[in-house]
């Protein structure tokens, strides 16, 4: 009997289980053999629920699925020779259940294979070849501290451990159990997201390439349960293994006599995320722990971390796995997720067995994100604080942006709008932000109607100023890459979420704080009007800030509205952004203090309402222009943070201020005199996270605001070019754009400015210099210009 149409699957092929697996956490091994009477090359489509990693005849082809949601499952294509003869398949899957990572989205355990070709799927195809599978023991799950959100480490007992299922061999197999008919999200409109809804991973293959630590800085006779409860004690440095030790770095064995306890810690040089695999020999019932962390702490409980090149009188507390040999030879040892970090610290204790460590390999895996132009100053500082910045970012960029590597592993819409902007004018490849700009939209399908503030995310929250900054993201990608139809289906979205939260409103019109996390930015001093990054408002729950990033919003949202052809709504939307800007500069200006209140009351003032205002085409520009000077000198003004100094520097450059910039990144000029190998979450000595890519932006503010290069036109279609070196005497920049590379150098030299300007074919420009315009041609363009 023919099913109904509604039930006919897309694939032949249907996802299998293991049915030995019962409730997770646990890791499932699958294989399948088949020969072949001749040679081929095979595209295969693969998934895994939740993670996967498939190999042929032992060799890794890849890792999986690529993080989405149950509306945007995704499965990775590979393309495979393989020569005649005997062959097989084996995955590793697993599900961590309630020890999975936030960010991991789940629906039921198990593992797809597809062939394209239609007559190779009962040959390899799962749910129609002859799939095994069983149950992978030794694996214990261990739950990462509260505020960690990166999924369960491993404890691994080599003596439970079935080494030969990894190779497809040993006993115990099953045949797997088919499960889920493949449901193709682009052929399935009308099925709710119960059920996975499949599409093509839209990402490349993360990066893996290895690398090796930089230095032994510590060795010490301690084991696992001693480490923890003693600070570093360079006086019991046993400096004199450190030559023995350090050839782990470079490959070579290290051998570990029997009833030995060495506590071990690695500098690895640079922040990295990071694939460990430790491949052992001997050492039957030793233990060896393997934990990272990004810094060293200044107290056993304390969160202060200072001075991060420095080791003396500080605390290891970091996280990672534990493995148990069994004695036998060679056993590779490695982990299920990466981790990330500075420092590694390994401990080893030896029992009657001594313990050879045949290798320790580290594969840096991320998004393969490179810088494919250049930037350059006459300041050594600025130069490394770029360096250090694109770092961060490449080391919170995998399967979808992240705030933090080490922490939550959570892509939020207000780092992420930051990210993708330093991502636009890093490279031409804008495959993160546009499955940034999908899932946050996806992610509208719950019981608000509004975007989650971190997606995928299990929780749900929500940040009411995200869901601006999220509308503000559609229009960044309009005017830095186009693709107007693309666009176009956004704003179905963006329309929707602006007249949800426009909704809200007080007697007097203005928009008040809905009852949420309104997250604006973390506070940089003590301010009992301040809490959890919440701006200060009264009883009538109403922010001048908040109402001023509504009305920079619907201003972005407007020319949005234009550039689809969309005049009526344009008109509407600009009408709503100039009565809304009316009312704030009504009820928050403060006449005598020339700066807009926080409140009502007119009783707490900050930078982050007169930046916002700066942004504002609805503020006055009499008023504008007095804000950054009064908000420079008032001692009692809230001071934007890491973050929002993003919206700070774009204020300095709007307003002519250009020059103030390089005061603003002073912390980042100092970065290396604290350790910092990545811009941390806050620049504050109790900082959770060492890395946060949300204070990457001077990467983006070099290019547009010093260098001063800014689309012109959606889509880029033309380029405005206007520098502000302020301080400095040389700027270079190379910025990558979809017609090729646009060059800028200004230089003074003497009593001139010098500036030289190279713009690909057919991209037309303007330069802007001491407010007058001169028309950029094609090629080469140069200016000399005296200084005032």
């Amino acid at each position: 009997m023919t099913k109904p149409w509604e039930q006919t699957p897309a694939w032949r092929c249907r996802w299998v289980t293991c049915p030995e697996a019962g409730q997770s956490p646990f890791v499932t091994m699958y294989r399948c053999t088949f020969r072949l009477s001749e040679a081929i090359r095979v595209r295969i489509q693969v998934s895994g629920d939740e993670r996967y990693e498939l190999y042929l005849d032992g060799r890794r082809i890849g890792r999986g699925s690529e993080r989405g949601d149950r509306s945007n499952w995704f499965y990775e294509t590979y393309e495979v020779e393989i020569p005649a003869g005997e062959h097989q398949w084996i995955a590793r899957c697993w599900a961590l259940g309630p020890y999975k990572p936030w960010a991991q989205t789940s629906v039921q355990p198990g593992f797809l294979l597809r062939p394209e070709e239609e007559a190779l799927e009962p040959l390899m195809g799962t749910g129609m070849a002859r799939w095994e599978t069983k149950l992978m023991p030794g694996y214990r799950f261990i739950p990462t501290p509260s505020g960690i959100g990166t999924g369960a480490k491993l404890d691994i007992d080599g003596l439970a451990f079935d080494w030969d299922a990894m190779t497809g061999g040993g006993g115990g197999w099953m045949p797997a159990q088919p499960g889920e008919d493949v449901a193709l999200r682009a052929s399935n409109y009308h099925l709710s997201s119960v059920q996975r809804l499949m599409r093509p991973a839209v990402l490349p293959a993360m990066q893996e390439a290895r690398f090796y630590p930089k230095t032994v800085r510590y060795i010490a006779e301690a084991g696992v349960l001693d480490a923890g409860r003693q600070p570093i004690d360079t006086g019991r440095d046993l400096s004199e293994e450190h030559a023995h030790w350090s050839g782990l770095l470079t490959g070579n064995p290290v051998e570990v006599p029997a009833h030995t306890r060495r506590r071990i810690l690695l500098d690895l040089g640079d922040y990295y995320c990071l694939y460990p695999e430790l491949v052992v020999s001997g050492g039957k019932s030793a233990v060896i722990r393997l934990h990272w962390a990004e810094a060293l702490y200044d107290g056993e409980t304390s969160e202060r971390k200072t001075k991060r090149d420095e080791l003396a009188g500080k605390w290891f507390r970091g996280i990672g796995d534990t493995f148990r040999p069994d004695g036998g030879a060679l056993r590779k040892f490695d982990t299920l997720w990466w981790h990330a970090g500075r420092y590694a610290e390994l401990i080893i204790e030896t029992g009657s067995d001594p313990l050879c460590l045949q290798e320790l390999r580290l594969l840096e895996t991320r998004y393969p994100l490179v810088m494919e132009g250049s930037v350059h100053s006459s300041d050594e500082r600025l130069n490394r604080a770029m360096a250090v910045s694109f770092r961060t970012l490449q080391m919170c960029s995998h399967e979808t942006y992240m705030d933090c590597p080490y922490w939550e592993q959570l892509m939020y819409v207000g780092d992420t709008r930051i990210q993708s902007l330093v991502t636009y004018v890093s490279t031409q490849d804008d495959r993160l932000p546009r499955k940034a700009l999908e899932m946050f939209n996806a992610s509208r399908n719950n019981h608000l109607g509004l975007v989650n503030c971190a997606y995928p995310d299990q929780t749900g929250k929500h940040i009411s100023t995200f869901s601006f900054w999220w509308v503000a993201m559609v229009y960044d990608y309009a005017l830095w890459r186009g693709d107007r139809e693309w666009v176009r289906h956004l704003m179905i979205s963006v329309r929707d979420e602006l007249e949800r939260l426009l909704s809200h409103r007080a007697l007097n019109g203005l928009v008040k704080l809905p009852v949420a996390w309104n997250f604006l930015d973390w506070q940089t001093s003590d301010n009992e009007a301040w809490s959890h990054g919440e701006p200060p408002a009264g009883p009538d729950r109403v922010n001048a800030a908040y109402n001023l990033l509504i009305v920079h919003v619907l201003e972005l949202t407007a020319k949005l509205e234009a550039y689809l052809g969309e005049e009526e709504l344009a008109s509407r939307t600009r009408r709503k952004a100039q009565e809304l800007g009316s009312l704030v500069q009504t009820i928050f200006w403060d006449e005598q203090r020339e700066l807009f209140a926080d409140d009502t009351a007119h009783r707490h003032y900050s930078e982050h309402a007169q930046v916002l205002a700066i942004l504002c085409e609805a503020t006055d520009p009499a008023r504008s222009h007095r804000l950054i000077p009064a908000m420079l000198q008032g001692d009692d003004v809230m001071r934007t943070s890491i973050y929002f100094d993003h919206y700070t520097l774009e204020a300095f450059a709007a307003s002519g201020y250009g020059h103030t910039i390089m005061d603003r990144l002073h912390p980042w000029l100092h970065m290396e005199e604290e350790g910092l190998r990545t811009t941390p979450e806050i620049f504050l000595a109790e900082t959770r996270s060492d890395c946060h890519a949300w204070g990457a932006h001077p990467i983006y503010h070099f290019y547009t605001n010093m260098l001063g290069i800014r689309p012109a036109s959606m889509g880029f279609a033309s380029v405005e070019i206007r520098p502000q070196p302020g301080p400095l005497t040389c700027l270079r920049g190379k910025m990558a754009h979809l017609k090729g590379f646009i060059e800028v150098k200004v230089e003074r030299e003497g009593e001139n400015w010098m500036v030289d300007i190279q713009l690909p074919q057919g991209l037309p420009g303007t330069l802007v210099w001491n407010g007058k315009e001169y028309v950029l041609a094609e090629g080469r363009n140069g200016f000399q210009f005296g200084i005032r």
